[in-house]
């Protein structure tokens, strides 16, 4: 039985925020890519902790009722988010994983109000359209520059709240791989953010951070889902 590992389509070959843009939008990563994040009984429990930090996130907010999920990718939090009885709109860049999200059962719900085709650098939506933009699983795969550029988007099509998961360098994995990089003895070295690093960035888009969440054990997890506010 094929198990996740790195032949997987969806697994990008290389690094770059510009050649990851193109790469998502493939329909051979959107048809493999629940398969290869989602099969394993790790991989599912990583999603269930991850989950579990959303919502803790949610509940420290007031008000919310309408959410856009970007990038939704195939609507892993999409439909979890519907079934919590908020108002969603799925977006991604990637018309092909738009798709996949609408087909399923989850991405069915009457709670969903559609999917939207759109770069998170320039949000097709109105200036307050909605109370929260929950953004999961991507920051990692962007520049700290282009970072605070999707965050200046979110603070302006979202009334109040911000939602996004970032990955951080307190971790033991981070310290052996990027010591290894640096020595030319294993991969490049991790590009993660410091605590200064994140607040710098929020500062920078005109939010203000809540709450950084942990997903995982610290030192062992490289993951945060930072609750911010417009500042």
């Amino acid at each position: 039985m094929k198990r996740p590992g790195k032949d997987d389509p969806s697994r990008p070959r290389e690094d770059g925020y510009e050649y990851k843009r193109d790469f998502y939008r493939s329909d051979s990563v959107a048809e493999d890519y629940d398969f290869h994040r989602f099969s394993s009984p790790e991989r599912q429990k990583r999603n269930v902790r991850k989950w579990a930090a959303i919502r803790k996130a949610l509940s420290q907010t007031t008000g919310v009722r309408t959410i856009l999920d970007l990038p939704c990718g195939t609507g892993r939090f999409t439909g979890a988010l519907a079934r919590e009885g908020f108002e969603v709109v799925g977006s991604d860049i990637s018309h092909e994983m738009l798709k996949k999200a609408a087909s399923i059962p989850d991405g069915k719900q009457k709670a969903i109000y559609g999917y939207l085709q759109a770069n998170a650098e320039h949000l097709p939506l109105r200036t307050d359209s909605l109370d929260c933009v929950v953004c999961i699983r991507f920051m990692m795969h962007v520049d700290a520059a282009t970072r605070v550029r999707m965050l200046n988007e979110f603070r302006r099509v979202s009334r109040r709240w911000v939602i996004v998961d970032y990955r951080h360098k307190y971790t033991f994995r981070y310290v052996l791989t990027h010591t290894f990089g640096k020595l030319g003895l294993g991969r490049s070295p991790l590009d993660r953010v410091s605590r200064e690093d994140l607040e710098q960035e929020f500062r920078d888009a005109g939010l203000s951070i809540r709450s950084v969440i942990r997903v995982s054990a610290p030192l062992l997890s490289d993951k945060w889902v930072v609750l911010a506010e417009r500042a």
